[in-house]
């Protein structure tokens, strides 16, 4: 991995990695609606995640600012848990959608949302802003600029089955984020593990 350059800016971001099996899923509801409608940018299904926290351009001195916060929380790490990707919604609603994604539920929806406010306020301790808007667990399909059959491609997203699926949340990621002409390229630059016991 090459050091960045102490002036370059780091996209930085803290999530959580998902199973093959749910990247699979994803993969499918992906697949069957593009079909329906251009103009449409679809996240590459390997590279959606659960972002606890977007950080944006970073430089190296407040990345590892990032690192020190995450190793404070994870000296006593919190249990791993288990989620459920459920449900199909928009932001910022299904009239007018800008952001189509796949919902976050189970018995860890409440352990997800602590470990995100933990997150937070350790970081704003660190100098980084709080987010004003409510978490909402989510995991980004598609965001939509411009969409030329948008009737038909709703029509097919709000009547997509897509199946409940368990995934372990079993760590935590600092990603590093580089925009090419493709799409977003992403980098794991640190991985912190929950407690399996």
């Amino acid at each position: 991995m090459n050091k960045p350059a102490e002036s370059e800016k780091i996209r930085t971001f803290i999530a959580v990695p998902l199973s093959p099996i749910l990247l699979a899923e994803l993969k499918k509801v992906i697949e069957h609606l593009r079909t329906f409608s251009k103009g449409v940018n679809w996240v590459k299904p390997e590279s959606i995640h659960l972002t606890l926290k977007f950080l944006g351009h970073l430089t190296q001195d407040e990345v590892s600012k990032v690192y020190e916060g995450m190793e404070k929380i994870f000296q006593s790490a919190p249990s791993a848990f288990t989620l459920t990707a459920s449900g199909l919604g928009a932001f910022p609603s299904l009239r007018r959608p800008r952001v189509l994604w796949v919902g976050i539920a189970g018995p860890g929806l409440e352990n997800v949302l602590n470990l995100q406010k933990v997150i937070e306020t350790e970081l704003s301790q660190r100098g980084f802003p709080q987010e004003e808007r409510p978490f909402s667990p989510h995991l980004t399909l598609a965001r939509i600029k411009f969409a030329d059959h948008l009737n038909e491609l709703m029509h097919a997203f709000t009547s997509y089955q897509f199946p409940e699926v368990e995934f372990p949340v079993e760590n935590v990621q600092v990603m590093r984020s580089d925009l090419r002409p493709h799409g977003a390229v992403y980098s794991i630059q640190k991985n912190f593990l929950l407690s399996l016991g």
